[in-house]
């Protein structure tokens, strides 16, 4: 069975201890994708209180050019997507939960020059 989804990398955010960056490729175009779907279980709080992703962005193949975002969508469909979001205390020890199947999570990396030179971290309002 082919996966729909899988994890290209968890990556340190500078001078953020709490906040990571995770690199995705799902088979499937980006008008299929549900992002506020992307989770993490956390017990004893009503599940519209778990986090969710924060400024998302749609990678090109190579994940090299920002092709689009949640507000400004990328211009062409294809049947793959490379997509980044910020996620706020992450937990190790519990799987994302994504509208393609739960992601074991392997343990942070550092942000690899292709992405830090495109993507910023800036703290939400």
């Amino acid at each position: 069975m082919i996966k729909a989804i899988s994890l290209i990398g968890i990556y340190s955010v500078d001078n953020e201890v709490d906040v990571h960056l995770i690199e995705l490729d799902i088979k499937a175009n980006f008008m299929d994708i549900e992002i506020d779907e992307f989770t993490q279980q956390k017990e004893d709080i009503d599940k519209l209180n778990w986090q969710a992703p924060y400024d998302e962005k749609y990678l090109n193949k190579q994940g090299t050019e920002i092709i689009g975002n949640w507000l400004d969508e990328p211009k062409y469909l294809t049947h793959m997507t490379r997509l980044t979001f910020f996620f706020h205390y992450l937990d190790f020890s519990k799987p994302l939960i994504t509208p393609f199947g739960d992601i074991d999570l392997k343990s942070p990396e550092s942000m690899p020059a292709r992405l830090s030179s495109i993507l910023k971290y800036v703290q939400p309002d």
